[in-house]
């Protein structure tokens, strides 16, 4: 009877858990651009959990946090006045918090919308998301745009020439299952 009951336990999907993002692997970066040039910053130490359903095999929910000061776009003078422009003492944490995950066919895409909180102000945002899955890790990928003027962010200006108001979002994160 105990060995039928721990079959049925093993093969019997299990609830909704939470799975924190592996740092190690994944990141989040922002890509700017200027009419001299184009820049990317990562954050390699953002925190990001989702709430994984073993029974559908699917992500319900996710969650990311990542620190203003984390993002290095490899130019110290840079970041630091990237920290000025954005406030970082007042609004120290960009956040994403999803309110729907939608797959999208029966490919591996899904349409995500979620609330961005950046620079203290909390808009909705929506991305297509591609998940890649093995037996023991998902990896998700996806990027979106923002523009700076929405979020109230003064965009800096380099030679008397003013950043583009659209800034990328890239996000990959990798969850061990």
């Amino acid at each position: 009877m105990l060995t039928i009951l721990c079959f049925l336990l093993a093969i019997l999907p299990t609830e909704k858990r939470n799975i924190r993002a592996d740092k190690a692997k994944s990141y989040i970066s922002y890509k700017a651009v200027h009419k001299l040039h184009a820049w990317e910053g990562k954050n390699k130490v953002a925190e990001c959990v989702m709430v994984y359903d073993d029974a559908t095999g699917f992500v319900d929910k996710v969650a990311v946090s990542a620190k203003v000061v984390d993002f290095n776009s490899g130019n110290s003078s840079r970041d630091s006045h990237a920290l000025e422009v954005l406030e970082g003492i007042k609004y120290p944490k960009v956040t994403f918090v999803s309110t729907g995950i939608i797959a999208i066919g029966s490919s591996n895409k899904f349409l995500v919308r979620g609330n961005l909180t950046f620079h203290g102000i909390t808009k909705p945002v929506s991305f297509e998301m591609k998940q890649t899955k093995t037996s023991s890790k998902i990896i998700a990928e996806g990027v979106f745009s923002i523009l700076l003027t929405d979020y109230k962010v003064e965009r800096p200006t380099f030679m008397f020439i003013t950043t583009d108001d659209k800034m990328d979002l890239d996000l990959y994160m990798v969850f061990n299952l």
